[in-house]
C-alpha cells in the first residue's frame, strides 16, 4: 500500500506541476524557470515509476509503464527543446506529455472502466493540479527575488487557480462525504463509506484538517497579500499552504485507495 501511494503520489505531483507552466508564459519568466520544473518532473516522474516497479502491483500494468516511460521521455524532450528557436516543436511536446502524463498518472492506475474509476480520475487530477499550482506558486514567488521587475500577473494567476482549486476540492470531499457517508455517521449508505467514518476516522479528520480547513484559512491572506504585491509575504503564506496542501492530499490518496471511496 505504501509503495503505490508513493508511486500515485510522485506521479501527481510531476502531472500536476507541469500541466500548469503555460500560464506564466516563456518569455515573461525566462527559460530558467521552465527548466528547473521540466527536470523537477522528470525527478519526480522516474520515481513515480521506481516505487510502481518496487511494489509489483497488478494495477501497474504494460499501458501504465509504457505511458509513463513515454511521458518521462516527452518531458525531457521539451526540456532540452526550450533552447531551441522552435515554439511549435515545444508546443507538441507539451500536449503529447500531459496526454500520456494523464493516462499514466491518473486513468490506469485506477482502474478506468470499473464502478466509480471516472470520479476516482476525475478526483485524482484535482489532487494533482491542487499541489502542482500551490508548488508553482510557491517557487515563482522565490522568482522575485532573482527576477524583480517580474509582473505580478503571474503569480496571480497561479495563486488563484491554488485558491479556486482549494474550494473545488472542499466541494468535492463534502459530495463524496454526502454520497458515501450521508447524514447519519453511525448508520452510512454504503460499505466504503463505513471504513470512512469509522475505521480511517482518525485519517479522515486528518484530511480535512490539513487538506482542506487550512488551505482555505491561507487563501484569504494568499490572495491579499499577492494584490498588495508584497510578493515575499505570498511567498510565506504558499510555502505553509504548500505543507497542509501536500500533506492532506498525501493522506487523501490513501483513504481513496484504502476505502474506495474519493477523499
Amino acid at each position: 500500500m505504501v509503495l503505490k501511494v508513493a508511486s500515485l503520489y510522485f506521479g501527481f505531483l510531476a502531472l500536476g506541476c507541469f500541466l500548469p507552466l503555460p500560464l506564466v508564459k516563456l518569455r515573461e519568466i525566462g527559460v530558467g524557470f521552465y527548466r528547473f520544473f521540466g527536470f523537477t518532473c522528470v525527478a519526480l516522474e522516474t520515481l513515480a515509476i521506481g516505487f510502481a516497479f518496487w511494489c509489483e502491483d497488478p494495477a501497474f500494468d504494460r499501458i501504465f509503464y509504457s505511458s509513463s516511460f513515454l511521458f518521462l521521455l516527452l518531458l525531457i524532450g521539451h526540456t532540452m527543446a526550450l533552447r531551441t528557436k522552435a515554439p511549435g516543436l515545444r508546443r507538441a511536446l507539451f500536449w503529447a506529455a500531459v496526454l500520456t502524463g494523464a493516462a499514466a498518472t491518473v486513468l490506469v492506475p485506477l482502474g478506468l472502466g470499473t464502478s466509480g474509476s471516472w470520479s476516482q480520475a476525475g478526483h485524482a487530477l484535482s489532487s494533482a493540479l491542487v499541489m502542482g499550482f500551490v508548488t508553482l506558486a510557491m517557487m515563482l514567488g522565490h522568482w522575485y527575488l532573482v527576477t524583480p521587475k517580474l509582473s505580478i500577473t503571474p503569480l496571480k494567476r497561479f495563486a488563484g487557480g491554488y485558491i479556486l482549486l482549494s474550494v473545488l476540492k472542499a466541494l468535492e470531499l463534502a459530495a463524496a462525504y454526502s454520497f458515501y457517508v450521508g447524514t447519519s455517521w453511525e448508520m452510512p449508505r454504503t460499505e466504503m463509506g463505513y471504513a470512512l467514518a469509522h475505521r480511517e476516522v482518525i485519517f479522515a479528520l486528518f484530511r480535512v484538517t490539513w487538506g482542506v480547513i487550512a488551505p482555505l484559512g491561507f487563501s484569504y491572506w494568499i490572495w491579499e497579500t499577492v494584490k498588495m504585491k508584497a510578493t515575499q509575504s505570498a511567498t510565506g503564506i504558499l510555502y505553509a499552504a504548500m505543507v497542509c496542501t501536500l500533506i492532506g492530499e498525501g493522506i487523501g490518496l490513501y483513504l481513496t485507495l484504502r476505502t474506495g471511496v474519493p477523499f
